[in-house]
């Protein structure tokens, strides 16, 4: 039977996630204003502050007491990143987990989970962001995943997202790419320059999508070969090098992508997201090259109208000005069954557009993110 305080929890799942699906459906047609963020933001920390008794006493023991105390989104507390490896951050119970993502970026053995009781949220942010910065000139493309299957890596946020790709926006020849049954099998390189060519006879663009790393490993591979794939063609890139053993600029990544794939940059598409977060966000070039509207900000990821972003002194969480770098902290409305404010050890810097760049990590933060889950699938250390 079930409780009254289980049904006060599932009948305010209910709106929230009403409330949310109907923000995020808004898109950017007609965006989440400042006060219905605000709104939404304070009511969903107020859920989690209820249903989550780890979250709340970590808000008590940063001085607040009940979600009356915050009167902004801005005040509301923000969990690290980190604290995803110790206790449960969930406002559900265990039995109603639904979907489990492990961090592969760290080198320790602990891994961060972010555990799901729906994928609604998370899929329809997925979908409303790919197709405005990776396909707004399309209704499906293509899609070659430089990862494992998801079968073969099912607790992975990357190779989830691909997958919510292929069924939203993957047309025909659609495939990933990484063989997943053992680390260092399938290198990808044949599999990859297969498709390549069936591509290139058939006359179809593709998007091929991946970690940085996995585009270095694979496009450097001795037996790579190089095309001019069909116009239109894409790549989206996501996470870095820093910590990891194969470092490589991302200039010179870009400079082979163009060479080996005959794709330039202004439709090389950077994604910045993280297992902790629901909500990924992209740089706009592409959008920019077709001339979507006009309206996209300059350099720097987009912040989608469900989303904020603050930069921050990572030793007070004071907000530092447009233009000085600074801790990334992240509120994302389709967390709602975990953690809402999230402070990473990402540093970046705000424009005065809204948008923001990445200037690499604080110094000791551990490698983390899916260039080096890249790294382990194809048989790194």
């Amino acid at each position: 039977m079930t409780s009254g305080f289980e049904e006060a929890r599932q009948r305010e799942v209910a709106g929230l996630d009403s409330e949310i699906l109907e923000a995020i459906g808004r898109g950017w047609d007609d965006p989440l204003d400042d006060a219905g963020f605000d709104r939404l933001a304070r009511a969903v920390f107020a859920h989690q502050f209820r249903f989550n008794p780890v979250y709340r006493q970590f808000c008590l023991f940063h001085g607040v007491g009940a979600p009356a105390d915050v009167s902004d989104w801005r005040q509301i507390p923000q969990v690290p990143t980190g604290a995803f490896k110790v206790g449960r951050w969930t406002t559900f119970p265990a039995d109603l987990e639904r979907a489990a993502f492990r961090t592969s970026g760290t080198t320790s053995s602990a891994r961060g989970v972010h555990a799901f009781d729906t994928l609604a949220l998370y899929n329809t942010a997925i979908v409303s962001s790919a197709r405005r910065y990776l396909v707004p000139d399309r209704d499906r493309i293509r899609c070659l995943f430089l990862s494992p299957e998801p079968r073969h890596a099912p607790d992975s946020s990357l190779v989830h997202m691909f997958a919510v790709f292929r069924e939203a926006l993957g047309g025909s020849g659609t495939a990933f790419l990484l063989a997943g049954e053992a680390p260092g099998t399938g290198f990808g390189a044949t599999a990859l320059a297969g498709a390549l060519d069936r591509a290139m006879a058939d006359e179809e663009p593709v998007m091929v999508a991946g970690a940085a790393l996995a585009f270095h490993r694979v496009l450097s591979d001795p037996g790579a070969g190089a095309w001019t794939l069909p116009g239109d063609s894409r790549v989206m890139v996501t996470g870095g090098f820093k910590g990891l053993r194969g470092r490589v600029d991302s200039e010179r990544l870009a400079d082979t992508i163009e060479r080996r794939l005959g794709i330039g940059r202004d439709h090389q598409v950077a994604e910045y997201g993280m297992t902790e977060l629901s909500t990924q966000y992209y740089d706009a070039r592409l959008r920019r090259a077709l001339d979507a509207d006009g309206s996209e900000p300059g350099p720097g990821f987009v912040v989608p109208p469900w989303a904020r972003v603050r930069i921050v002194e990572p030793s007070d969480g004071r907000e530092v000005p447009d233009g000085e770098v600074g801790a990334i902290v992240h509120y994302d409305l389709a967390n709602r069954g975990s953690a809402l404010a999230l402070q990473t050890s990402d540093l970046g810097v705000r424009s005065d557009t809204g948008a923001f760049e990445l200037r690499g990590r604080e110094p000791g933060a551990e490698a983390r993110g899916c260039s080096l889950a890249a790294d382990l699938w194809l048989g790194g250390v």
